[in-house]
């Protein structure tokens, strides 16, 4: 299998984290979507990451790659039911993954904007308001162990975070946060996929 992305995404991280942790092979293929025409052969919408399978087929999105990865795997990180109890965390990996994606989102949309000739400071500050408020509601959440796709997906937007806004102090008030990323980050998994220039 091969997965496009490149070393900065926190949603190929993601993608990433999971293969790893499950022992799932992938081939990286690094490129930058907005350098590569080519790249909407893969995924027509041009957005990384994208997973082409061993057939030729193609799964994009990092949701649904990171659950496809997770079945290949041997399924542990999307808790599910079973015939003996219901899967009382599911919804709650979900909506962490959904908090993790939208701050990865918003400081994505935050960094590409700054890079437009004249950047819209309007719709930056409205990213950046996005950022620090889903940072809030993580430091709130009861982030679990072992982890789910939650609470990976809520780590990989912290890296990217933490790569991307060196200026932005966002430990100092959100000290369970920061102590929970701490000690996240120090995972095998993590150390191996940590954010770099693509």
């Amino acid at each position: 299998m091969k997965l496009y992305s490149n070393t900065a995404s926190p949603f190929g991280r993601k993608c990433k984290v999971i293969a790893h942790e499950l022992g799932v092979k992938l081939e990286i293929i690094r490129t930058l979507p907005v350098q590569d025409p080519e790249f909407r052969r893969v995924n027509p919408l041009g957005k990384i990451p994208a997973l082409v399978l061993d057939d030729g087929s193609v799964l994009f999105d990092s949701p649904v790659i990171c659950e496809y990865l997770d079945r290949k795997g041997g399924g542990k990180f999307f808790p599910a039911d079973t015939i003996w109890k219901a899967a009382t965390n599911r919804w709650k990996s979900l909506g962490l993954q959904a908090l993790g994606d939208g701050i990865s989102d918003a400081a994505v949309a935050y960094v590409m904007l700054g890079r437009e000739p004249t950047p819209p400071e309007a719709t930056r500050a409205r990213q950046l308001a996005a950022i620090e408020a889903g940072l809030d509601a993580a430091e709130r959440a009861k982030l679990q162990d072992p982890a789910t796709i939650g609470e990976i997906s809520i780590a990989c937007a912290l890296g990217y975070v933490e790569f991307r806004f060196p200026e932005l102090d966002w430990k100092s008030s959100r000290p369970k946060l920061a102590a929970w990323y701490a000690q996240f980050s120090q995972r095998p998994s993590m150390l191996a996929t940590i954010a770099a220039q693509p």
